[in-house]
């Protein structure tokens, strides 16, 4: 889930916010001071506003949903909207969309769904993903939604499965991986290590995986290495190659993932090297080029991705790809 955050004056309630992110997990923040006809959610996303931004916020939400704007609970909201004091809840696009306006105290938050599955299945299009599972879906008698994930792979979220349906798709499919990725690989990993070499997304994917508990049994520690300089010192990536290809090209994400394995010790790394943007970037390297890379102590692969999108949700998709990746290169896949 995204959460955007609409006035200026969010950058400064700390407490306010500190408060609401005890209620919701979230994969990407966004600050923005104005909110535009132009928006279309890639994510199901969380919006909060304050009585400043509300009003435009809502009246965008309902021209964007097709809907009229009531007054319900005394507040504007969408006619059709499933909603509450101080919030509502719309689809748009096949993203539910949730607004609510944070003054004193969290209202209610509709997009928070305390039971549903998430299956991550990996190597196959959402054609063929759909193919094998919606036999067993619709079997027994389960709704669920069907995403493309921008990292690369396709997520269902459905109703809370048994232990028993779980292994029926594990068995129909075996690239698949239930639940959070992160707590994921902190769960099957150990006693192998993990680290990160990250340049465009500036510690992201650490910060990800420290988010959940345990994960110092799989990670010991990892680098930012924004500058060239810091590349060749601490990664060890010969300045001839930064010189020669630049540091967004397939051989420096090459060395970037040797120099991680060398200084951690850890069993895998993965390194990321692009351009978020909104500057830097160049008509052969435009911005959202990005190389991910992945590696083990004796075979290595790299990918090159062309990301569309804002620099926050640029270095997003990165993350959820670098993880994508990985998953893939060490085979990490959910077992009976």
């Amino acid at each position: 889930m995204e959460v955007i955050f609409v006035g200026k004056e969010w950058r400064f309630k700390k407490a306010l916010k500190e408060e609401l992110f005890r209620y919701i997990s979230f994969d990407a923040i966004k600050y923005i001071d104005s909110f535009d006809i132009d928006f279309r959610p890639n994510n199901d996303t969380l919006i909060v506003t304050n009585q400043k931004t509300y009003p435009l916020v809502t009246r965008i939400i309902a021209r964007l949903a097709n809907q009229n704007i009531v007054v319900k609970n005394d507040i504007l909201v969408p006619e059709k909207s499933k909603f509450s004091k101080n919030s509502f809840l719309v689809e748009l696009g096949g993203k539910n969309v949730n607004v609510i306006l944070l003054e004193k105290e969290v209202p209610e938050i509709f997009i928070i769904t305390p039971s549903f599955e998430r299956i991550n299945v990996f190597k196959m299009d959402k054609d063929t993903a759909l193919m094998f599972l919606e036999p067993i879906l619709n079997a027994h008698k389960l709704d669920y939604t069907v995403y493309e994930n921008e990292g690369g792979f396709v997520e269902i979220v459905t109703e809370p499965l048994s232990d028993t349906i779980k292994k029926e798709i594990i068995s129909t499919i075996p690239y698949v991986v239930f639940g959070n990725l992160f707590e994921h690989i902190v769960k099957t990993l150990p006693p192998k290590k993990i680290t990160f070499a990250e340049s465009c997304t500036g510690g992201l994917i650490a910060s990800h995986l420290t988010k959940i508990s345990g994960s110092s049994n799989c990670f010991d520690g990892s680098v930012v290495t924004y500058a060239n300089r810091i590349k060749h010192e601490w990664l060890g990536v010969e300045n001839s190659t930064l010189e020669k290809y630049g540091a967004v090209s397939e051989q420096t994400v090459k060395e970037m993932l040797l120099g991680a394995i060398e200084i951690s010790k850890a069993d895998f790394a993965i390194a990321v090297s692009g351009i978020a943007g909104p500057t830097g970037g160049t008509p052969t390297k435009p911005v959202g080029t990005v190389y991910i890379g992945v590696a083990d102590r004796k075979n290595l692969q790299v990918e090159l991705l062309h990301l569309k999108g804002d620099r926050n949700y640029i270095q997003y998709q990165a993350m959820m790809n670098a993880i994508r990746l990985f998953i893939n290169f060490a085979g990490l896949y959910e077992t009976n």
